[in-house]
């Protein structure tokens, strides 16, 4: 359970299965996804799911529900190495059973205890001469914040600091209380969604029961049905890699911005 490896992690069925469950809980749908990028997970937009997979009933079987992503392999070396560069928290010292979970927790974190993004915009856009300035000093804190929380969810010891975030430890605090004074603090906005339920065949993204070995990853209950119109589904999507979304997002700087705090100026007043 200590390893740590220089190997490429792949998730599991079971493991997918557990997950689910997890992403269920705090009102998102479990997707497994690949892609050349260096992004590992994502939250975002909406993603269309079976209310239940059993059933093959066309009449409100459907329901669109925020979305978790996680790749469907990690390199865990690769992870390690940039992980003693990062923002504060030092992700070398993950184990290999940990690579995961971690970074499931990551992305709920973004949802559980981060600052709102949408809301600073709806109400300082066209009004805020710092207005993108501090929209990027968010999405950095909401980072930080977010390895924090997977952190102190997932392992049982105290969070390991690169050797950036040792230094940079009074200018963090100094830029999240600056934020805090404007925003009113991180919220928490993994709140139940309707229709999604636990159970491993309820709230199952379509592009999960499309995949040719959906019984394998959702459960042997599929009703065939339901595989059908979701190969059907991702068909269409398919064909025109342009709306493949997010991943067609994900791509387009190759997912290799790594922001930092050594460059952020903390205003004093």
């Amino acid at each position: 359970m200590s390893k740590r490896t220089d190997t490429v992690l792949h998730i599991t069925p079971a493991q997918y299965r557990e997950y689910a469950e997890i992403a269920k809980a705090n009102g998102m749908v479990l997707r497994l996804f690949e892609q050349p990028a260096r992004i590992i997970g994502l939250v975002g937009g909406l993603d269309p799911a079976a209310i239940d997979a059993t059933s093959s009933s066309e009449i409100g079987s459907l329901v669109e529900a925020p979305f978790l992503l996680l790749c469907s392999s990690v390199n865990a070396g690769e992870v390690r190495r940039r992980g003693r560069n990062r923002y504060e928290c030092d992700l070398s010292k993950l184990t290999d059973a940990e690579m995961y979970r971690f970074w499931l927790f990551h992305e709920i974190g973004h949802k559980a205890n981060n600052y709102n993004t949408l809301s600073y915009q709806f109400k300082h856009f066209g009004k805020d001469p710092l207005y993108a300035d501090t929209l990027r000093r968010m999405e950095y804190a909401n980072e930080v914040l977010a390895d924090r929380w997977a952190w102190s969810q997932v392992c049982d010891r105290p969070m390991p600091l690169t050797a950036r975030g040792q230094e940079h430890q009074e200018a963090l605090a100094a830029e999240l209380a600056y934020l805090d004074g404007i925003t009113g603090g991180p919220r928490n906005h993994a709140n139940p969604w309707p229709h999604v339920q636990p159970g491993r065949y309820h709230a199952v993204p379509l592009r999960m029961l499309a995949r040719s070995d959906a019984a394998l990853w959702i459960g042997p209950d599929v009703s065939p049905a339901v595989t059908r119109r979701a190969q059907e589904y991702e068909a269409k999507v398919k064909r025109n890699p342009g709306h493949y979304l997010p991943e067609s997002l994900l791509l387009r700087d190759g997912g290799g911005a790594v922001p930092t705090f050594a460059a952020l100026e903390v205003d004093d007043e």
